[in-house]
């Protein structure tokens, strides 16, 4: 799972972001990719190409394994992931396939582990915070400062607004996780991410499934954490994670599908309405950013232009629907939102007959392999999005989009 973009005005340096970067099945081919796209960037001898953010959605496997490879290539200003409490943490923990010490220490402490990676050290780690009921605020239609058109050289600046952590927050274990937390931020409940009142990110952190979460639940997996942690070879480790994953199977049941639910939703688009927009579609080839693009047939237009990832979100249930639908209706967002990444590469627990219609997307992207793995997209989620132009991206086919927006 790999989105990069790039957002371009005049002669000023363009504003980058990735959101995702990994792969299972695929992981020689998807650092390949990471590397061709790092060479397109055209950075100057001796630096690296800038990206001035990446998204994770969540924290499995074929949605961050690329990261620290990205790190080694990108000069990253910001990493944005969604705060997940420790049991969430610890519960990808027990359900992962290869539990490693790398891996395990992320979910101890996902930010200190990134300041300890090559490249990571300098980058500004904000956590998304479960979403309130509110729908964030109307864009800033307010014209950006300074010169305009071809004397205009400013870098884009990206405005948000963060608290600082506390050191140990509700639900980590003091001395034991999330020690270095205070060198990381928490994006402000309702707060957007505005790139000079020129285009704006939106992420949702669906909290439903923490409210599943039994009161006492936390205290009785600590002791089992520690278990984990303490575990001095593999042998141990895996005798830990046995324990642990029976716990967790006892509370929530045996399925994966609760795990996969959490994840961090992104909105990407203009802020303003544009007067005038053209669109150009097309495929890519593993390891080539050249694309074979032609004239757009997706009915993308001045107002159906934006972006909206999910990560292995859910939206199966009346409760999350509504939640999402109240989050991004407001101010036309989801009605804008018409490249849409559909749920868990098209899974069928992640999905409802009611979601292709709700966002009535132009362009739905199925990421996913269908001749490995889990054979994701579910067929039945297939015939659901069919009307609305599915495009298959897998390891060795990609789509990309180029929009030219005049307003």
């Amino acid at each position: 799972m790999l989105h990069s973009g790039a957002l371009q005005q005049g002669r000023r340096q363009p504003f980058t972001w990735i959101y995702d970067c990994g792969s299972v099945t695929a992981a020689a081919q998807f650092e390949s990719e990471l590397d061709a796209l790092c060479t397109a960037r055209n950075a100057a001898p001796g630096s690296k190409p800038k990206l001035d953010f990446v998204a994770l959605s969540h924290f499995d496997a074929d949605h961050i394994s690329g990261l620290v490879h990205l790190l080694g290539l990108f000069e990253v200003k910001m990493i944005l992931l969604p705060f997940l409490q420790l049991w969430q943490r610890f519960w990808i923990a027990a359900s992962a396939d290869d539990l490693d010490a790398a891996f395990l220490q992320f979910l101890v402490d996902p930010a200190g582990y990134l300041r300890g990676v090559d490249g990571g050290g300098e980058a500004r780690i904000v956590f998304v915070p479960p979403s309130a009921g509110d729908p964030p605020p109307a864009p800033d239609f307010g014209p950006p400062e300074g010169p305009r058109g071809e004397l205009d050289d400013r870098p884009m600046k990206l405005r948000l607004e963060t608290d600082r952590v506390p050191d140990v927050v509700d639900g980590e274990i003091p001395d034991v996780t999330g020690q270095r937390l205070s060198a990381a931020e928490f994006l402000k409940v309702g707060s957007v991410l505005d790139i000079d009142g020129l285009w704006e990110f939106v992420p949702y952190n669906d909290a439903h499934q923490a409210k599943r979460c039994p009161a006492g639940f936390p205290a009785t997996v600590e002791p089992l954490i520690k278990t984990l942690l303490a575990a001095g070879n593999p042998a141990d480790r895996k005798t830990a994670q046995d324990a642990l994953k029976a716990h967790y199977d006892t509370t929530f049941g045996d399925s994966a599908y609760r795990r996969n639910i959490i994840s961090l939703f992104l909105y990407g688009g203009p802020v303003s309405t544009p007067a005038d927009a053209y669109f150009e579609t097309g495929e890519t080839r593993l390891g080539n950013t050249a694309w074979s693009h032609e004239p757009d047939r997706s009915g993308l237009s001045t107002t159906h232009f934006s972006m909206l990832f999910t990560g292995d979100g859910s939206l199966n249930s009346k409760p999350r629907r509504t939640g999402f639908e109240n989050f991004f209706t407001p101010y036309g967002r989801l009605d804008k939102a018409s490249v849409f990444q559909v749920m868990h590469h098209g899974a069928s627990g992640n999905s409802s007959p009611e979601v292709a219609a709700l966002v009535a997307p132009r362009a739905s992207i199925f990421c996913s392999d269908p001749s490995k793995g889990q054979k994701h997209p579910d067929a039945a989620v297939l015939r659901q999005f069919w009307p609305y132009n599915c495009i298959q991206v897998d390891d060795a086919i990609g789509w990309q989009m180029l929009g030219l927006f005049v307003f």
